[in-house]
């Protein structure tokens, strides 16, 4: 392998040298090897947002890694023992990343500690995730603002809302709400690259 050595480096290659430098990080991170079509269910209780259910749907490259691992028996149907197996092995780790969640409450960061409600199933040979992420805000007479973004700061994983059905609402009937599905340029990762869009929940309690 050929190497430069001081003294035959020109100005011209310092240079050449230092831009190459300023954009490997950038190519390092090379592209998705993970694909999710993400659903999301706002769900409120009687006292105000109860949290979100999520519902992953991965890419079948992904899915057939996640069977041939986990199916034991190989019988197209995960059982309580291979859901757990599931859970343990290619889901729990995520809570390092807090589940790939960023949600604010009226502008103020909320940390996914944990989720409950973990399941995993097959459909058409694509492996999905659903499980509930706890976001408990009161409900009052002032509206209330929340914004949730499900999305994998390091672009192993694409994360896309799905184009069938992003967002569904549940048990919001003693409330006045109204969302928007919106980019947020300020969160932009991968080198300002990827924009994330985020859910833009408003509500109050009914007067």
């Amino acid at each position: 392998m050929r190497r430069f050595g001081f003294r035959v480096i020109t100005f011209n290659k310092i240079s050449l040298l230092c831009l190459l430098l300023l954009f490997i990080p950038s190519f390092l991170q090379g592209h998705p090897h993970i694909f999710i079509d993400n659903r999301v269910t706002i769900v409120f209780d009687e006292k105000g947002l109860a949290g979100f259910n999520l519902g992953w749907i991965f890419d079948k490259v992904f899915s057939a890694s996640i069977i041939h691992d986990f199916d034991f028996n190989g019988d197209g149907i995960f059982s309580k023992r291979e859901i757990e197996a599931v859970r343990e092995g290619a889901f729990s780790n995520l809570s390092n990343f807090d589940y790939f969640c960023l949600i604010t409450v009226n502008g103020s960061m909320f940390r996914v500690q944990y989720v409950t409600d973990f399941s995993v199933a097959i459909s058409d040979k694509r492996v999905i995730y659903k499980f509930f992420v706890p976001c408990h805000v009161q409900g009052i007479t002032e509206y209330k603002m929340v914004t949730a973004a499900v999305y994998d700061e390091t672009y192993f994983t694409d994360i896309i809302f799905d184009p069938e059905e992003a967002v569904r609402i549940e048990n919001g009937n003693l409330f006045e709400y109204s969302y928007t599905l919106a980019e947020n340029k300020k969160r932009a990762y991968w080198g300002g690259q990827i924009i994330p869009t985020e859910i833009c929940l408003r509500f109050r309690k009914k007067k």
